[in-house]
C-alpha cells in the first residue's frame, strides 16, 4: 500500500503563490484600469477574489486529492488569464516573460504527469499568441531571436521536469523507508496505529470484531548466534513471505522489531483469528526450510491472539493482551497458539 498524503511543502508553495497572486493581481488591477484595459482589470480582479477564497480553503485541506483538484482549478484559471493578457491588443512584448513560469508552477503544484500536460498546452498557446502578435516586430526579424526564446522556454521546462521527477523519486523512496521494513517488506511498527485506526473506522467493520495476532520466532537468538545473521535474515524474510501468503487481503502485517511480528485482522471473530494463527504456525513448522540450517533444525513460532469488538477496541490494550498470551505460549513450551488467558 502506498500512502498518498498531502505534501505539506506543495501546500506551502501553493499558499505562497496564492498570496503573491492576491498582492500582484491587486496591483495589476489598478494599473490596467488606469491604462484603460477594463476587461483585463475585471478578469484580474476575479482571479484575486478566487485566490482569496482558495487561500481560505487550502488552509483546511488535509487530503491530497482535494488539494490537486483545487490546484488544477487555480492553475487553469490563472494560466487562462495569462493567455488573455497575452492576446490583448497593444500588449508589450515583455509581458511574455511570465510564460517562463508556466512549467515551474505547473510541476510544483501538479506533479510530473499533469504538470507536463499543462505546460504543453499553455506553452503551445503562448507560442501561437506570441507569433501572431510579434512575428513582424523589429526585434524578431532575425531567426536567432526565435531560437533564443525557444531555447530559454525549453530550458525552464526541462529543469522543472527533471527536478520534479527526481523529487518524486526521492519522496517515494523516503515513503517506502518510513512505511515498510526494509528487510521483510512488511509494514514497520510506526504504521500500526494508523492502520488499526483505519480498520476500526471503516464502515464495513462498525458492527464487527477485530483481532490482533502477535508472533515471535522461537529460539531466534540461537539461530543468529550459531548460524550467523545472514541465515537469521533469511528466516525473517521467509517467515514474512509465509505470513503474507496466509493472511486475508484486508489484513495488515507488521514487523515490530527483531523476530516479533503482528497481524491486524479486521472483520474477524475469535474462531477465525485462532484458525488463521494455527494455520500460520503449522505452515512455519512444516514448510519453512532454510538452506543454511541443518535438516534436523525446524523453525517454529509462538503465537498470542486477542479479539475484541470494534466499538470498544483499544490498540494498546490489545497489543498488551496479545503479548501476554504470546508469553504464555513461550511458557507452555513454544510452537503453540494461545488465545485465552
Amino acid at each position: 500500500m502506498q500512502f498518498l498524503e498531502l505534501d505539506k511543502y506543495k501546500k506551502r508553495v501553493f499558499q505562497v503563490l496564492l498570496a503573491l497572486t492576491i498582492v500582484s493581481g491587486t496591483v495589476f488591477v489598478f494599473f490596467n484600469y488606469q491604462r484603460g484595459q477594463s476587461a483585463l482589470a475585471l478578469i484580474e480582479m476575479a482571479i484575486v477574489i478566487l485566490s482569496v477564497g482558495l487561500m481560505i480553503r487550502v488552509n483546511k485541506i488535509r487530503n491530497r486529492e482535494k488539494f490537486l483538484r483545487i490546484a488544477l482549478v487555480y492553475l487553469t484559471f490563472f494560466l487562462s488569464v495569462m493567455m488573455f493578457a497575452f492576446s490583448v491588443e497593444g500588449v508589450s512584448i515583455t509581458v511574455f516573460v511570465w510564460a517562463l513560469g508556466i512549467p515551474l508552477i505547473s510541476y510544483l503544484l501538479l506533479g510530473v504527469e499533469t504538470g507536463f500536460i499543462m505546460t504543453a498546452i499553455f506553452y503551445s498557446l503562448t507560442a501561437s499568441l506570441f507569433y501572431r502578435g510579434f512575428h513582424a516586430h523589429v526585434s524578431m526579424v532575425d531567426s536567432i531571436a526565435y531560437a533564443n526564446f525557444i531555447a530559454c522556454a525549453f530550458v525552464f521546462w526541462g529543469i522543472s521536469h527533471s527536478y520534479e521527477h527526481s523529487n518524486r523519486f526521492a519522496k517515494d523512496r523516503l515513503n517506502q523507508l518510513a512505511v515498510f521494513d526494509h528487510l521483510t517488506g512488511l509494514y514497520n511498527r510506526s504504521m500500526v496505529t494508523k492502520l488499526f485506526t483505519k480498520a476500526i473506522e471503516s464502515p464495513n467493520t462498525h458492527q464487527q470484531q477485530i483481532s490482533v495476532i502477535s508472533f515471535d520466532l522461537d529460539h531466534f537468538k540461537n539461530i543468529n548466534d550459531q548460524y550467523g545473521h545472514a541465515i537469521g535474515d533469511e528466516v525473517l524474510q521467509r517467515f514474512s513471505q509465509v505470513l503474507m501468503e496466509q493472511i486475508p487481503a484486508e489484513s495488515s502485517a507488521f514487523r515490530m522489531g527483531g523476530e516479533e511480528f503482528v497481524v491486524i485482522l479486521p472483520t474477524s471473530n475469535e474462531a477465525k483469528a485462532n484458525n488463521l494463527a494455527e494455520k500460520i504456525r503449522k505452515a512455519i513448522e512444516q514448510d519453512l526450510i532454510i538452506s543454511g540450517l541443518p535438516k534436523a533444525f525446524y523453525v517454529s513460532v509462538s503465537v498470542g491472539v486477542i479479539t475484541d469488538w470494534v466499538k470498544s477496541a483499544n490498540l494498546n490494550s490489545m497489543l498488551k493482551a496479545a503479548d501476554q498470551r504470546l508469553y504464555q505460549a513461550k511458557q507452555q513450551g513454544r510452537n503453540v497458539v494461545v488465545s485465552h488467558g
